[in-house]
């Protein structure tokens, strides 16, 4: 978590969506221990009392007090400082489509980070949901192709990177 936040260095009246972030563990965590203005958490699983178990479980757990105003899987994304997507990129069936609202809904100098399980010499599979993972290359074009400027890389462990790009 704090390789994530010195990656992604947000501020605390930064706006920040979160694309397939399933029950938010990871967004709420992050926010808890670095608040902001304002979390949009998109995914067609998550609910209100999800994101409210969340929080409650990571209060009660780290004695912090929840600051960020929380919004769930709004008609549409606008005005992002920053947007997340954790281990979800290899999900989306239409990334050109995904990578069009991504682009929209950042503000300019705004900035996406991937969060991502990567194939390095051969293609791999994801192990959740059998899914076909991406080269690094092989993001950072598509990223690029939508407009978006690749930034860093980071490696977060022996199977997943962080990827950071600038509108």
């Amino acid at each position: 978590m704090k390789e994530f936040y010195e990656f992604g260095l947000w501020q605390k009246e930064d706006r920040i969506a979160s694309i397939g972030c399933g029950y938010g563990w990871w967004e709420v965590s992050l926010c808890l221990h670095h608040p902001i203005q304002h979390l949009t958490l998109v995914d067609p699983l998550v609910q209100q009392e999800d994101i409210q178990d969340s929080i409650d479980y990571f209060t009660e757990k780290t004695g912090l007090t929840w600051k960020t105003e929380v919004e769930i899987n709004p008609d549409k994304l606008t005005q992002k400082d920053q947007i997340w997507v954790f281990n979800a990129w290899h999900e989306f069936e239409d990334r050109t489509a995904m990578l069009a609202k991504i682009y929209n809904a950042l503000n300019d100098g705004g900035t996406v980070i991937i969060e991502e399980e990567i194939s390095k010499t051969e293609r791999l599979q994801h192990d959740g949901c059998g899914k076909d993972l991406f080269f690094e290359q092989e993001i950072i074009d598509e990223f690029k192709q939508a407009g978006l400027q690749y930034v860093a890389t980071q490696v977060k462990d022996e199977v997943a990177i962080y990827l950071k790009f600038r509108k």
